[in-house]
């Protein structure tokens, strides 16, 4: 039924009834038995309410009258366009702004906006048929363009159809905004993996605001610039915005007909004939099979302001001269179409925008960020369960393969540093996922993410980022990584850290290379290859006028590895003197990793690998220990497989030896070598095994306990004290044995109300754990003390293991911890009267985080136990209470809230704090990151 016609029949009815009220309200009335004063007041009563009921639906049913007709027209467009595809549509409320046109690859209603709502916002009345015609001709075009993630080129999924929708996966792009004047934001922005030139700073402005949301700058401002890196999603938020607009979300902006142009392919115009760009619009859309009459619905859009003109690759307007021109007749446009309320984006990379910056009133810059670790983490939910949707349906496997596959994606970005840095730009990081999906393995084999990168980069992307490119031929993939190999390694050699170079020498030197290599003609070719590379690859990217770097510093670092490794087909002394020359350079550091790695896995040269390391631990360049640091980690890096055995075996004593050697080696190298020592896998069973701890005997007797007026005799018997505080790895048994599961060794925990069921929950905690609080690297290594753990958790621990080892298994009491660390000739420090900064981690120290134990052995105590001064703080038994120390009530193990005491300081207070007087305190319940615990094994039990 029609709308308008069930209003007319409510308000006639609602008329008739008013004005015979008293015909058929008084018999009524009467048959009830009601007087004749009652009747009449309701009848007058009811007679009034009739007549505003009848007025306010038709009020009503008169404002409602064109978003009425609009509906009863969208749902019989629904019925007629979905009836082919099965597709049943009923719901009017859906169809009040949007079209049914048809099913999607997955069997869901595809929509497209109503062209007569749009019109009514726009122009304020309905468009005649041929206007209608061809505006929801042009909706289902977009929508059929820019609906799924375009994944063409992308390489890793040729085999097989991939499509997900585009507003399904889409994770919102931040940015920052120039700011007036006197607005500033002290910023150390990245580009493309490295720290921003000054040029490049320049480029963007100096006023930059906190990063924001650019829908909601967009929703500010009426008109953008947006500048990013290639590959920060500038193409993608408009096809987004694009394709929000054709179904008819608004997404918080006016209803508008978005209209996407290439800026290249009008460039390409302009060079052939000078062309208005409206016109060039319709005939780039005819030409792209849109044969409409496109003239009067961009016409009409323009001349009442409702369009959203969307303008990208400024920067991709490959001649200077060319992009001046462009931005002239852009500019132009802006002013007059602005005027009359159209809205305007622009987009462009960073470098090469400063020279042809649009000198106009109203253009608002704003300036594409990162993704952070919530957007890299909302991409790669979005990303597995569309995956697993497409592949097995909503289905509860598919739920639970998603679950998977995310946290393994999520594993391989979190522990590597390199693929970290990669998926903070999206492009690369669908490329990662992507390949994730193929069964590349990312964390252990970052050499080979980075060669099927490349790969992927230089045969196929150029098919598919853009909007205008048509398709081009692929290079030749070996050739252009033997010309790419050494023209990256002299890139480093010149730019290290920076990776740019003016054409003129990057022209000069690839003809060096192709002269190298024999070439008859390598002035030609080396034209040849900077117009291929630019205009085909994607990888090595003109950044500014006459300037070129590659797309992520990663991909440079990796490629000069490759350069590297190659020098070693004859001999890996070439090999070994370009790493040795560089030992303790910053900027060479990734590249000597890559260099071992792509020896040892790509080329699978293991011998030669394992060579170059041997090689750099004789020669021993740089700081003492630091090219075996290096060389450790480069064998981490490549294990397994990439070196041999008796390498691996050889490197792990040479760090052990570094971690321990406090006499030649500066702390900080010694806490890296216990670093690496611990992902090459740490020897010590007495540090990783909580059934060997190495006891340290402290005798029976007196000591001086305390310092100033607190000093005191105490009488101690003879006890046993771990020679290291419990590690990670050692906790971790306690874990996994089920240690948090077992109610008796949680007693006073569980009356304390922290722990049930297996689960923890301290003072800080929001959810409850079976486990430690986990830090991240590398306070998490196996080598490392454990930390973030509550008293309660530390006595459940000494509970277990008393109980696996038949003996008693306590935490220190002060008094023993204490004794432990000063001797009976009551010194300051463990080591003796003064502070140094060699022999414990404080903050002094420089490491700021805890290192391996093991790594201080000259600042053990008298009696050889390490690590008592600094480093972590150390749960002891003992309430804290007043001087002098009484072993009574203090040490009863009870629920009480009452404060327990911690010894020892960390890696993060002063010096004053890892004095062995030194007492701290919190409550049992409490935990620090960098606070854990050692133990001792003494007469009495808990």
């Amino acid at each position: 039924m029609k709308t308008w016609l069930a209003i007319a029949i409510a308000v006639i009815g609602l008329v008739v009834f008013a004005l015979t009220v008293n015909w058929w309200l008084q018999p009524l009335l009467g048959f009830l038995g009601a007087n004749a004063e009652v009747i009449q007041t309701l009848a007058d009563a009811i007679q009034i309410m009739l007549w505003l009921a009848a007025g306010l639906i038709l009020i009503l049913g008169w404002r409602r009258r064109p978003q009425s007709q609009s509906s009863s027209s969208s749902v019989t467009e629904i019925k007629a366009k979905a009836k082919d595809d099965g597709v049943i549509a009923q719901d009017q409320s859906v169809a009040a702004r949007q079209l049914a046109v048809g099913k999607d690859f997955y069997g869901n209603v595809i929509f497209v906006a109503d062209p007569d709502d749009l019109w009514q916002h726009v122009r304020r009345r309905l468009p005649d048929a041929q206007l209608k015609a061809a505006t929801q001709a042009y909706l289902e075009h977009l929508v059929d363009k820019y609906q799924y993630l375009d994944f063409r080129g992308m390489g890793v999924i040729d085999r097989a159809p991939l499509r997900l929708s585009l507003t399904q996966m889409y994770v919102a792009l931040k940015a920052r905004i120039e700011m007036p004047e006197g607005e500033t934001w002290a910023r150390q922005l990245h580009l493309a993996g490295r720290k921003m030139t000054d040029e490049e700073a320049e480029a963007v402005g100096q006023r930059l605001s906190e990063p924001q949301p650019v829908l909601q700058l967009l929703q500010k401002h009426d008109d953008l610039i947006i500048l990013g890196d290639p590959g920060a999603g500038k193409t993608t938020f408009i096809k987004y915005l694009t394709l929000m607009l054709a179904t008819g979300e608004t997404i918080g902006l006016d209803v508008r007909l978005p209209i996407l142009v290439p800026l290249s392919a009008y460039a390409n115009a302009l060079s052939e004939k000078d062309i208005p760009l409206d016109q060039f619009i319709c005939t780039y859309y005819n030409r792209r099979g849109v044969d409409l009459p496109l003239r009067a619905m961009l016409d009409e859009a323009l001349n009442q302001g409702g369009a959203l003109l969307l303008l990208d690759g400024l920067d991709e307007v490959r001649d200077q001269s060319q992009r001046h021109v462009v931005v002239e007749r852009v500019t132009d446009f802006f002013s007059t179409q602005r005027r009359r309320g159209n809205k305007f984006i622009i987009t462009s990379r960073i470098v090469g925008y400063r020279e042809v910056r649009p000198n106009v009133e109203g253009l608002n810059e704003c300036t594409l960020v990162d993704f952070e670790q919530d957007e890299i983490e909302l991409f790669i939910d979005k990303w597995t369960t569309a995956i697993e949707q497409a592949a097995r349906g909503t289905t509860p496997v598919a739920k639970e393969e998603a679950g998977r596959e995310q946290e393994e994606l999520l594993q391989a970005v979190a522990l590597n540093p390199g693929v970290r840095q990669l998926a903070a730009n999206p492009l690369l990081l669908t490329i990662l996922a992507l390949m994730k999906r193929q069964g590349v393995t990312l964390p252990e084999r970052r050499v080979e993410l980075y060669r099927q990168y490349i790969d992927t980069l230089l045969k196929n992307w150029n098919l598919a980022r853009g909007l205008g490119r048509p398709p081009t031929r692929d290079l030749d993939l070996v050739e252009t990584i033997r010309v790419l190999a050494p023209l990256a390694l002299w890139m480093h050699e010149t730019s290290p850290g920076v990776g740019l170079v003016k054409q003129g020498e990057m022209r000069r030197k690839l003809e060096s290379i192709y002269h190298d290599r024999g070439l008859p003609e390598p002035e030609q070719a080396a034209r040849q290859f900077l117009e291929d590379v630019r205009g085909h690859a994607g990888l090595l990217l003109e950044r500014g006028p006459r300037e070129y770097g590659f797309i992520h510093l990663t991909f440079q670092e990796y490629l000069a590895a490759v350069a590297i490794a190659q020098q070693g087909q004859r001999s890996i002394d070439a090999v070994a003197g370009i790493l040795a020359t560089h030992v303790g350079e910053e900027t060479w550091h990734e590249v000597s990793l890559l260099t071992v790695a792509y020896l040892g896995i790509v080329q699978q040269r293991d011998e030669a690998a394992g060579a170059v390391v041997q090689t750099l631990v004789e020669r021993s360049p740089g700081e003492p220990g630091e090219a075996v640091v290096l060389a450790g980690e480069a064998v981490a890096d490549a294990w397994p497989g990439g070196v041999t055995y008796h390498c691996r075996d050889t490197i792990v004593k040479a760090v052990s030896h570094t971690m321990t050697d406090d006499r030649q080696i500066d702390a900080r190298r010694r806490a890296a070598a216990g670093r690496v020592l611990a992902k090459l896998g740490d020897p010590r069973p007495e540090v990783l095994d909580p059934l060997q701890i190495e006891w340290i005997d402290i005798p029976e007797g007196a000591f001086i306990m305390g310092e100033g007026d607190d000093r005191h005799e105490v009488l101690l018997p003879e006890y046993q004290i771990g020679r290291f505080p419990i590690t990670q790895a050692q906790y971790q048994v306690f874990v996994s044995d089920g240690g948090y599961k077992h109610k008796d060794f949680w007693r006073e925990a569980k009356r304390a109300g922290i722990w049930g069921d297996g689960l923890v929950k301290g003072r800080f905690d929001g959810e409850p754990r079976a486990g430690p609080l986990v830090y991240g690297e590398p306070f998490l290594l196996d080598n490392h003390p454990v930390i973030g753990i509550t008293w309660y958790e530390a006595l459940a621990f000494c509970r277990w293991l008393s109980e696996r080892t038949g003996t008693n298994i306590n935490l220190p009491t002060e008094a023993q911890w204490e004794k432990a660390a000063r001797g009976e000739d009551s010194r300051v420090y463990p080591w003796g009267e003064d502070i140094d900064e060699n022999l414990c981690n404080y903050d002094k120290t420089g490491i700021g985080t805890t290192n391996a134990v093991g790594c201080f052995p000259g600042g053990a105590s008298p009696w050889g136990v390490e690590g008592l001064g600094g480093n972590v703080w150390e749960w002891c038994l003992s309430k804290y209470a007043d001087y002098p120390y009484k072993d009574d009530v203090r040490n009863k193990v009870d629920a009480s809230d009452a404060r327990r005491v911690l010894r020892g300081g960390s890696f993060g207070p002063t010096a004053q704090l890892v004095r062995c007087a030194c007492r701290d305190a919190d409550h049992p319940v409490g935990w620090h990151h960098d606070g854990g615990f050692r133990v001792v094994c003494a007469p009495s039990g808990l």
